[in-house]
Protein backbone atom coordinates (compact mmCIF):
# COMPACT_ATOMS: atom_id res chain seq x y z
CA UNK A 1 0.00 0.00 0.00
CA UNK A 2 1.44 3.26 -0.70
CA UNK A 3 1.64 6.13 1.52
CA UNK A 4 2.17 6.17 5.17
CA UNK A 5 1.60 2.88 7.75
CA UNK A 6 0.77 4.86 10.25
CA UNK A 7 -2.16 6.83 8.65
CA UNK A 8 -4.87 6.64 10.80
CA UNK A 9 -8.38 4.97 9.35
CA UNK A 10 -10.95 7.01 10.84
CA UNK A 11 -13.91 6.56 8.39
CA UNK A 12 -17.11 4.55 10.07
CA UNK A 13 -17.13 1.42 7.77
CA UNK A 14 -13.52 -0.55 7.54
CA UNK A 15 -13.73 -1.82 4.13
CA UNK A 16 -12.72 -5.13 3.74
CA UNK A 17 -12.35 -4.07 -0.78
CA UNK A 18 -14.32 -7.19 -0.92
CA UNK A 19 -17.49 -8.09 -3.17
CA UNK A 20 -19.35 -8.23 -0.08
CA UNK A 21 -18.60 -4.25 0.60
CA UNK A 22 -21.40 -3.36 -2.40
CA UNK A 23 -23.90 -4.51 0.38
CA UNK A 24 -23.34 -1.14 2.48
CA UNK A 25 -24.33 1.05 -1.13
CA UNK A 26 -27.68 1.08 0.16
CA UNK A 27 -27.11 2.13 3.54
CA UNK A 28 -24.57 5.13 2.21
CA UNK A 29 -27.67 5.50 -0.44
CA UNK A 30 -30.06 6.20 2.22
CA UNK A 31 -28.59 9.49 3.23
CA UNK A 32 -31.09 12.58 3.13
CA UNK A 33 -28.37 15.02 1.96
CA UNK A 34 -27.31 12.56 -1.00
CA UNK A 35 -31.08 12.17 -1.51
CA UNK A 36 -31.53 16.17 -1.61
CA UNK A 37 -28.89 16.56 -4.01
CA UNK A 38 -30.17 14.15 -6.64
CA UNK A 39 -33.89 14.93 -5.81
CA UNK A 40 -32.74 18.75 -7.19
CA UNK A 41 -30.26 17.74 -10.11
CA UNK A 42 -32.95 15.25 -11.43
CA UNK A 43 -35.76 18.31 -11.27
CA UNK A 44 -33.01 20.71 -12.89
CA UNK A 45 -32.25 17.67 -15.59
CA UNK A 46 -35.80 16.81 -16.46
CA UNK A 47 -36.76 20.37 -17.03
CA UNK A 48 -33.90 21.45 -19.03
CA UNK A 49 -34.69 18.61 -21.44
CA UNK A 50 -38.67 19.09 -21.53
CA UNK A 51 -37.90 22.87 -22.35
CA UNK A 52 -35.43 21.81 -24.96
CA UNK A 53 -38.13 19.44 -26.71
CA UNK A 54 -40.62 22.41 -25.59
CA UNK A 55 -38.17 24.88 -28.36
CA UNK A 56 -37.73 22.03 -31.03
CA UNK A 57 -41.52 21.48 -31.39
CA UNK A 58 -41.61 24.80 -31.78
CA UNK A 59 -38.83 24.97 -34.52
CA UNK A 60 -41.13 22.51 -36.17
CA UNK A 61 -43.62 24.61 -36.43
CA UNK A 62 -45.87 22.84 -33.56
CA UNK A 63 -48.59 24.53 -31.69
CA UNK A 64 -46.44 24.32 -28.28
CA UNK A 65 -49.55 25.08 -26.22
CA UNK A 66 -51.33 22.26 -27.52
CA UNK A 67 -48.44 19.85 -26.99
CA UNK A 68 -48.11 21.34 -23.21
CA UNK A 69 -51.72 20.32 -22.88
CA UNK A 70 -51.53 16.37 -24.19
CA UNK A 71 -47.79 15.93 -22.61
CA UNK A 72 -47.30 18.37 -20.17
CA UNK A 73 -43.80 17.95 -18.46
CA UNK A 74 -42.60 15.47 -20.80
CA UNK A 75 -42.88 15.58 -24.68
CA UNK A 76 -41.84 12.54 -26.80
CA UNK A 77 -40.96 13.66 -30.43
CA UNK A 78 -43.11 12.64 -33.33
CA UNK A 79 -42.75 12.87 -36.86
CA UNK A 80 -43.26 16.31 -37.36
CA UNK A 81 -40.45 16.72 -34.96
CA UNK A 82 -37.89 14.30 -35.98
CA UNK A 83 -38.11 16.00 -39.67
CA UNK A 84 -37.15 18.93 -39.01
CA UNK A 85 -33.06 19.40 -38.44
CA UNK A 86 -33.29 22.23 -35.96
CA UNK A 87 -35.73 20.12 -33.63
CA UNK A 88 -33.29 17.40 -33.70
CA UNK A 89 -30.31 19.91 -32.75
CA UNK A 90 -32.59 20.86 -30.09
CA UNK A 91 -33.01 17.72 -28.60
CA UNK A 92 -29.50 16.26 -29.07
CA UNK A 93 -28.96 19.61 -27.05
CA UNK A 94 -31.14 19.12 -24.17
CA UNK A 95 -30.51 15.60 -23.77
CA UNK A 96 -26.44 16.15 -23.56
CA UNK A 97 -27.31 19.01 -20.92
CA UNK A 98 -29.86 17.06 -18.87
CA UNK A 99 -26.72 14.06 -18.84
CA UNK A 100 -24.01 16.30 -18.10
CA UNK A 101 -26.41 17.60 -14.89
CA UNK A 102 -26.97 13.96 -14.51
CA UNK A 103 -22.86 13.68 -14.72
CA UNK A 104 -22.09 16.45 -12.15
CA UNK A 105 -25.24 15.21 -9.72
CA UNK A 106 -23.84 12.24 -9.69
CA UNK A 107 -19.94 13.61 -9.23
CA UNK A 108 -21.29 15.73 -6.14
CA UNK A 109 -22.79 12.88 -4.11
CA UNK A 110 -19.84 10.73 -4.71
CA UNK A 111 -17.84 12.84 -3.53
CA UNK A 112 -20.29 12.78 -0.05
CA UNK A 113 -20.52 8.87 -0.22
CA UNK A 114 -16.71 9.34 -0.19
CA UNK A 115 -16.18 11.55 2.67
CA UNK A 116 -18.97 9.78 4.45
CA UNK A 117 -17.18 6.27 4.17
CA UNK A 118 -13.88 8.32 5.63
CA UNK A 119 -16.11 9.90 8.46
CA UNK A 120 -16.42 12.85 7.68
CA UNK A 121 -20.25 13.18 8.55
CA UNK A 122 -19.85 17.68 7.90
CA UNK A 123 -18.96 17.41 4.24
CA UNK A 124 -21.90 19.64 3.21
CA UNK A 125 -23.57 19.94 0.02
CA UNK A 126 -21.96 23.62 -0.26
CA UNK A 127 -18.11 21.47 0.50
CA UNK A 128 -19.63 19.31 -2.68
CA UNK A 129 -20.37 22.06 -5.15
CA UNK A 130 -17.36 23.56 -4.43
CA UNK A 131 -15.52 20.36 -5.23
CA UNK A 132 -17.28 20.28 -8.41
CA UNK A 133 -16.46 23.21 -9.70
CA UNK A 134 -12.87 22.39 -9.40
CA UNK A 135 -13.07 18.92 -10.83
CA UNK A 136 -15.77 18.99 -13.65
CA UNK A 137 -13.81 18.66 -16.54
CA UNK A 138 -12.98 15.14 -16.57
CA UNK A 139 -16.47 14.27 -15.57
CA UNK A 140 -17.58 15.97 -18.98
CA UNK A 141 -14.21 15.47 -21.27
CA UNK A 142 -13.73 11.38 -20.84
CA UNK A 143 -16.80 10.29 -22.42
CA UNK A 144 -16.74 12.69 -24.98
CA UNK A 145 -13.01 11.54 -25.38
CA UNK A 146 -14.50 7.88 -25.79
CA UNK A 147 -16.94 8.67 -27.85
CA UNK A 148 -15.16 10.06 -30.51
CA UNK A 149 -12.69 7.77 -30.50
CA UNK A 150 -15.30 5.31 -31.64
CA UNK A 151 -16.00 7.75 -34.64
CA UNK A 152 -12.85 7.92 -35.23
CA UNK A 153 -12.61 4.15 -35.46
CA UNK A 154 -15.59 3.67 -37.04
CA UNK A 155 -14.47 6.72 -40.20
CA UNK A 156 -10.94 4.39 -40.50
CA UNK A 157 -13.88 1.12 -41.42
CA UNK A 158 -15.72 3.81 -43.23
CA UNK A 159 -12.35 4.40 -45.34
CA UNK A 160 -11.44 1.43 -45.84
CA UNK A 161 -14.52 0.25 -47.30
CA UNK A 162 -14.29 2.99 -49.87
CA UNK A 163 -10.77 2.17 -51.00
CA UNK A 164 -12.17 -0.91 -51.80
CA UNK A 165 -14.49 0.62 -54.49
CA UNK A 166 -11.14 1.60 -56.49
CA UNK A 167 -10.91 0.02 -59.58
CA UNK A 168 -8.80 -3.26 -59.82
CA UNK A 169 -6.61 -2.97 -57.00
CA UNK A 170 -9.49 -1.42 -54.64
CA UNK A 171 -10.50 -5.30 -53.46
CA UNK A 172 -7.22 -5.96 -53.44
CA UNK A 173 -6.62 -3.66 -50.83
CA UNK A 174 -9.46 -4.07 -49.12
CA UNK A 175 -8.90 -8.18 -48.60
CA UNK A 176 -5.69 -7.19 -46.76
CA UNK A 177 -7.32 -4.46 -44.90
CA UNK A 178 -9.69 -7.01 -42.95
CA UNK A 179 -7.63 -8.85 -40.59
CA UNK A 180 -6.33 -5.07 -39.10
CA UNK A 181 -9.79 -3.83 -39.49
CA UNK A 182 -11.18 -6.96 -37.34
CA UNK A 183 -9.03 -6.02 -34.68
CA UNK A 184 -9.95 -2.68 -34.68
CA UNK A 185 -13.69 -3.42 -34.37
CA UNK A 186 -12.83 -5.50 -31.50
CA UNK A 187 -11.07 -2.33 -29.67
CA UNK A 188 -14.75 -0.33 -30.94
CA UNK A 189 -16.16 -3.36 -29.19
CA UNK A 190 -14.52 -2.53 -25.78
CA UNK A 191 -14.48 1.39 -26.15
CA UNK A 192 -18.46 0.86 -26.46
CA UNK A 193 -18.48 -1.08 -23.69
CA UNK A 194 -16.33 1.79 -21.53
CA UNK A 195 -18.15 4.15 -22.81
CA UNK A 196 -21.39 2.89 -21.09
CA UNK A 197 -19.72 1.87 -18.30
CA UNK A 198 -17.78 5.66 -17.96
CA UNK A 199 -21.32 7.10 -17.34
CA UNK A 200 -21.01 5.35 -13.65
CA UNK A 201 -17.41 5.28 -13.25
CA UNK A 202 -16.09 8.60 -14.45
CA UNK A 203 -18.04 10.70 -11.58
CA UNK A 204 -16.94 7.86 -8.78
CA UNK A 205 -12.92 7.91 -10.30
CA UNK A 206 -12.86 11.69 -9.92
CA UNK A 207 -14.11 12.44 -6.65
CA UNK A 208 -12.24 9.58 -5.38
CA UNK A 209 -9.08 10.61 -6.32
CA UNK A 210 -9.40 14.71 -8.22
CA UNK A 211 -7.70 12.96 -11.28
CA UNK A 212 -7.68 15.06 -14.14
CA UNK A 213 -8.89 13.37 -18.05
CA UNK A 214 -6.16 11.09 -18.80
CA UNK A 215 -5.75 9.64 -15.28
CA UNK A 216 -10.04 9.19 -15.52
CA UNK A 217 -9.32 7.67 -18.70
CA UNK A 218 -6.58 5.18 -18.14
CA UNK A 219 -8.66 4.24 -14.60
CA UNK A 220 -11.84 3.32 -16.35
CA UNK A 221 -9.95 0.75 -19.24
CA UNK A 222 -7.60 -0.39 -16.45
CA UNK A 223 -10.69 -1.02 -14.24
CA UNK A 224 -12.75 -2.66 -16.95
CA UNK A 225 -10.03 -4.76 -18.44
CA UNK A 226 -8.33 -5.78 -15.63
CA UNK A 227 -10.64 -6.92 -13.47
CA UNK A 228 -13.91 -7.73 -15.29
CA UNK A 229 -15.58 -10.91 -13.32
CA UNK A 230 -14.88 -9.10 -10.01
CA UNK A 231 -16.36 -5.74 -11.71
CA UNK A 232 -19.64 -7.74 -12.24
CA UNK A 233 -19.72 -9.93 -9.23
CA UNK A 234 -19.78 -6.65 -7.64
CA UNK A 235 -22.41 -5.23 -9.52
CA UNK A 236 -24.35 -7.81 -8.78
CA UNK A 237 -24.48 -8.43 -5.38
CA UNK A 238 -24.87 -4.42 -5.06
CA UNK A 239 -27.63 -4.36 -7.19
CA UNK A 240 -29.41 -7.44 -4.93
CA UNK A 241 -29.04 -5.31 -2.24
CA UNK A 242 -30.28 -2.16 -3.69
CA UNK A 243 -33.34 -4.19 -5.18
CA UNK A 244 -34.40 -5.23 -1.62
CA UNK A 245 -33.88 -1.68 0.23
CA UNK A 246 -35.77 0.14 -2.99
CA UNK A 247 -39.03 -2.20 -2.71
CA UNK A 248 -38.52 -1.48 1.42
CA UNK A 249 -38.34 2.10 1.00
CA UNK A 250 -41.33 2.26 -1.05
CA UNK A 251 -43.58 0.32 0.57
CA UNK A 252 -42.64 3.09 3.87
CA UNK A 253 -43.34 5.57 1.21
CA UNK A 254 -46.85 4.03 0.64
CA UNK A 255 -47.71 3.69 3.81
CA UNK A 256 -46.88 7.61 4.73
CA UNK A 257 -49.23 8.24 1.56
CA UNK A 258 -51.80 5.86 2.84
CA UNK A 259 -51.57 7.21 6.80
CA UNK A 260 -51.84 10.66 5.29
CA UNK A 261 -54.50 9.90 3.13
CA UNK A 262 -56.50 8.38 6.02
CA UNK A 263 -56.16 10.78 8.24
CA UNK A 264 -57.14 13.77 5.71
CA UNK A 265 -60.05 11.76 4.89
CA UNK A 266 -61.18 11.14 8.68
CA UNK A 267 -60.70 14.75 9.65
CA UNK A 268 -61.85 16.65 6.85
CA UNK A 269 -64.08 14.09 4.77
CA UNK A 270 -62.11 14.47 1.67
CA UNK A 271 -61.25 11.61 -0.10
CA UNK A 272 -58.96 10.11 -2.56
CA UNK A 273 -55.73 12.28 -1.59
CA UNK A 274 -53.98 9.00 -2.18
CA UNK A 275 -54.88 7.83 -5.28
CA UNK A 276 -54.14 11.54 -6.56
CA UNK A 277 -50.69 11.55 -5.08
CA UNK A 278 -50.12 8.65 -6.81
CA UNK A 279 -51.09 8.97 -10.07
CA UNK A 280 -49.39 12.19 -10.11
CA UNK A 281 -46.76 11.39 -12.48
CA UNK A 282 -48.86 9.86 -14.70
CA UNK A 283 -50.63 13.44 -15.30
CA UNK A 284 -47.61 15.37 -16.27
CA UNK A 285 -46.24 12.34 -18.23
CA UNK A 286 -49.17 10.76 -19.77
CA UNK A 287 -47.19 9.86 -23.07
CA UNK A 288 -44.83 8.22 -21.31
CA UNK A 289 -46.67 5.95 -18.25
CA UNK A 290 -50.65 4.80 -18.92
CA UNK A 291 -52.67 7.91 -17.27
CA UNK A 292 -53.64 7.22 -13.59
CA UNK A 293 -50.98 4.35 -13.00
CA UNK A 294 -49.61 5.02 -9.85
CA UNK A 295 -46.00 6.00 -8.49
CA UNK A 296 -45.40 3.08 -7.01
CA UNK A 297 -47.11 0.11 -8.69
CA UNK A 298 -47.24 1.68 -12.62
CA UNK A 299 -49.38 -1.85 -13.70
CA UNK A 300 -52.16 -0.92 -10.90
CA UNK A 301 -54.87 2.09 -11.75
CA UNK A 302 -56.44 4.54 -9.58
CA UNK A 303 -58.94 5.33 -12.36
CA UNK A 304 -62.19 4.27 -10.68
CA UNK A 305 -61.53 5.41 -7.14
CA UNK A 306 -63.48 8.28 -6.64
CA UNK A 307 -61.84 11.42 -5.69
CA UNK A 308 -62.96 15.18 -4.29
CA UNK A 309 -59.80 16.63 -5.33
CA UNK A 310 -60.02 19.14 -8.42
CA UNK A 311 -58.50 21.79 -9.99
CA UNK A 312 -55.81 23.93 -8.30
CA UNK A 313 -55.70 21.50 -5.62
CA UNK A 314 -55.59 18.68 -7.35
CA UNK A 315 -52.63 19.99 -9.67
CA UNK A 316 -50.60 20.73 -6.17
CA UNK A 317 -51.65 17.00 -4.53
CA UNK A 318 -50.20 15.85 -7.98
CA UNK A 319 -47.20 17.56 -7.91
CA UNK A 320 -46.84 16.46 -4.40
CA UNK A 321 -46.68 13.07 -5.89
CA UNK A 322 -44.29 13.99 -8.27
CA UNK A 323 -42.27 15.25 -5.44
CA UNK A 324 -42.20 11.64 -3.92
CA UNK A 325 -41.18 10.24 -6.90
CA UNK A 326 -38.74 11.98 -7.42
CA UNK A 327 -37.43 11.34 -3.67
CA UNK A 328 -37.80 7.55 -5.13
CA UNK A 329 -35.79 7.98 -8.05
CA UNK A 330 -33.22 10.18 -6.17
CA UNK A 331 -32.85 7.24 -3.64
CA UNK A 332 -32.49 4.66 -6.35
CA UNK A 333 -29.12 7.02 -8.00
CA UNK A 334 -27.83 7.88 -4.93
CA UNK A 335 -27.34 4.03 -3.51
CA UNK A 336 -25.76 3.60 -7.43
CA UNK A 337 -23.79 6.24 -6.95
CA UNK A 338 -22.44 4.55 -3.79
CA UNK A 339 -22.17 1.34 -5.31
CA UNK A 340 -20.20 2.09 -7.90
CA UNK A 341 -17.87 4.48 -5.55
CA UNK A 342 -17.56 1.62 -3.25
CA UNK A 343 -16.87 -0.88 -6.29
CA UNK A 344 -14.09 1.30 -7.43
CA UNK A 345 -12.19 1.81 -3.91
CA UNK A 346 -11.93 -2.10 -3.99
CA UNK A 347 -11.24 -2.47 -7.49
CA UNK A 348 -8.28 0.17 -6.80
CA UNK A 349 -7.17 -0.95 -4.09
CA UNK A 350 -7.13 -4.85 -5.48
CA UNK A 351 -4.88 -3.70 -8.24
CA UNK A 352 -2.62 -1.48 -6.74
CA UNK A 353 -3.06 -2.16 -3.08
CA UNK A 354 -3.66 1.49 -2.51
CA UNK A 355 -6.31 2.59 -0.32
CA UNK A 356 -7.61 5.78 -1.74
CA UNK A 357 -9.31 6.26 1.69
CA UNK A 358 -5.91 6.60 3.64
CA UNK A 359 -4.28 8.53 0.57
CA UNK A 360 -7.02 11.42 1.49
CA UNK A 361 -6.16 11.21 5.18
CA UNK A 362 -2.60 12.17 4.45
CA UNK A 363 -3.20 14.49 1.97
CA UNK A 364 -6.03 16.24 4.30
CA UNK A 365 -2.90 15.73 7.07
CA UNK A 366 -0.06 16.94 4.95
CA UNK A 367 -2.37 20.19 3.77
CA UNK A 368 -3.23 20.50 7.34
CA UNK A 369 0.42 21.15 8.73
CA UNK A 370 1.43 23.17 5.80
CA UNK A 371 -1.35 25.65 6.64
CA UNK A 372 0.03 25.30 10.35
CA UNK A 373 3.88 25.89 9.26
CA UNK A 374 2.69 29.01 7.06
CA UNK A 375 0.77 30.74 10.07
CA UNK A 376 3.67 29.83 12.31
CA UNK A 377 6.09 31.73 9.99
CA UNK A 378 4.04 34.47 9.75
CA UNK A 379 3.51 34.77 13.67
CA UNK A 380 7.63 34.48 13.55
CA UNK A 381 8.02 37.09 11.75
CA UNK A 382 5.05 39.29 13.04
CA UNK A 383 7.27 39.09 16.60
CA UNK A 384 10.60 40.15 14.66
Amino acid sequence: MQGSENAVRNYVHKLKFQVRDTLLAARYGLNARNIWVFWKGMLLAWLVWAFFVYAGFLAAGDSVPERFRAAVLCPLPDSLFMSSVPSIILLVAGTLMAFYIYMLTALKVSRLTFEQIRGDQFFSDTDARRFCRSNWKPVVATPLVIALGIVLGLAVIALAGAVGRIPAAGPVLAGLLVVPLWVLGLFLVLASVVLVLSVFLVPVITASTKGDTFECLFEVFSVVTSQPMRLFRGFVTGLSARVVALVVFSVFAWSSVSVVSSVVYRTTGIQGLGDTMESGFSRVAPEVVPFYSSIFNPLSSTEHTESSWSGTAELLVSLAGVAVFLVLLAFWLSSCTAQWTIMYLGLRFTRDREDLLVRADEEEYREFRKIQSNASRDGSRKKE
